[in-house]
């Protein structure tokens, strides 16, 4: 398995960065790298695109990524596919997509090797998301624009094991064609799932005045309501899953961009951040983070919460009547204070463009540094950014087509 898994990388590694690499690569092939296995080890989810156009991801460890070169050759656990990763606790669970309707997780084995436990693949559709509840369990959802009905799943973190399940017709939220899924987080006796409307057919998303989010009771799982806010426009967008936010207090943050570099065809209202408060089950009236008050009109589709109110993000630097579409760039790293409605940007990291992800998988928050990946011209650099300063200081360089997961374990 390793030796097949060396040669494959091998001809990856030729496509991605020329025959150079190739020669090298050979003479490791004969000296295969020995994979970090200690403590703290920082695990990369790499993708590299094969000549017939799949990927296949490689989750690596490593003690060190603020130096040298990071790389997947003859290291790491493998999967063919498509793939979003999320850590929860001590594992890392992924979510196949593109025709892969499985979860399975990783974690360390008593060696320190990364290894498979668990595993799901009866589902309808492909898994949306993956979060934890306030009781230590895994929340997924079913949402496909081209189904009639939305399944959430408790998942046993464990086992990786359904516990439970429900199912509600699309017809319960809204009349539209085209229900798509944007962010979802449980507070207290609820689940919150954002979605917008986007053609199944062309992606043409034709309604944007108003914020839509729907609503379950947890644990059982069943629908209540649809809450809606005409201030701005959708909740979230494609591929991100961060529409909604969650804080300590159980204050849930809805945030709406309607960029079209995030799959948008149009805009009409407003872009901002809305607030649910903990315990309630309808939006704030008296909060709203108007990013044409606090950000000149900039926006962003990718937060990660860090604590005390403050979430970093991602910052579309364009207006969006600039933004090209489909592009999720460019993109520059800032702290938003949600409670005081401030921004400050990350100055020391370049502009680039994103991944158009989940940014809370492909960005590592270690409770004191942001570790982000980012693109330069034809390599990719690791960014180790501190939150209370707004400075950076630029690491390793990756060698991989992009970075679908930064977790430590």
């Amino acid at each position: 398995m390793k030796r097949f898994k060396n040669i494959k990388l091998i001809a990856l590694f030729a496509v991605l960065f020329g025959g150079s690499l190739l020669l090298n690569s050979c003479g490791d092939n004969d000296n295969p790298v020995d994979e970090y296995t200690g403590d703290d080890a920082y695990v990369l989810s790499l993708a590299y695109q094969g000549t017939d156009g799949n990927f296949t991801y490689y989750s690596v460890q490593f003690e060190d990524v603020m130096s040298g070169k990071l790389s997947a050759l003859g290291q790491g656990f493998d999967q063919l596919g498509y793939f979003t990763y999320n850590q929860i606790g001590d594992k890392i669970y992924s979510t196949g997509g593109m025709g892969t309707n499985n979860i399975i997780g990783l974690e360390k084995d008593a060696n320190g090797n990364l290894q498979e436990i668990g595993g799901v693949s009866s589902f309808d559709n492909s898994l949306n998301d993956v979060v934890e509840t306030e009781g230590n369990k895994l929340l997924s959802v079913e949402m496909s624009s081209t189904s009639d009905v939305v399944t959430l799943h408790i998942i046993d973190p464990e086992t990786v094991t359904i516990n439970s399940s429900n199912s509600t017709a699309v017809s319960n939220l809204t009349d539209l064609t085209g229900t798509s899924f944007s962010g979802m987080v449980q507070s207290g006796n609820y689940v919150f799932v954002s979605f917008y409307i986007s053609d199944p057919a062309t992606y043409a998303t034709n309604h944007t005045d108003v914020a839509q989010v729907a609503v379950f009771s947890y644990p059982e799982l069943e629908f209540v309501k649809v809450i809606e806010d005409t201030r701005t426009g959708p909740i979230g967008g494609f591929g991100t899953n961060s529409g909604l936010t969650k804080d300590e207090s159980g204050n849930v943050y809805a945030l709406s961009h309607s960029n079209p570099a995030n799959g948008y065809s149009q805009f009409t209202n407003d872009a901002g951040i809305l607030r649910i408060n903990s315990g309630d089950t309808e939006f704030d009236e008296n909060y709203l983070f108007d990013f044409d008050a606090v950000t000149d009109g900039k926006t962003t589709a990718h937060l990660v919460y860090l604590g005390n109110g403050k979430v970093f993000a991602e910052m579309n630097m364009q207006d969006r009547s600039e933004q090209a579409t489909w592009s999720d760039s460019p993109l520059k790293p800032a702290v938003l204070d949600l409670q005081n409605k401030t921004i400050n940007y990350i100055e020391d990291v370049p502009e680039h463009a994103g991944l158009g992800r989940k940014l809370a998988a492909s960005a590592l928050y270690d409770g004191t540094s942001i570790y982000l990946c980012v693109p330069e011209d034809v390599s990719i650099y690791v960014y180790k950014i501190d939150p209370s300063n707004y400075t950076a200081t630029k690491g390793a360089e990756v060698e991989a087509n992009f970075v679908a997961g930064f977790f430590k374990l």
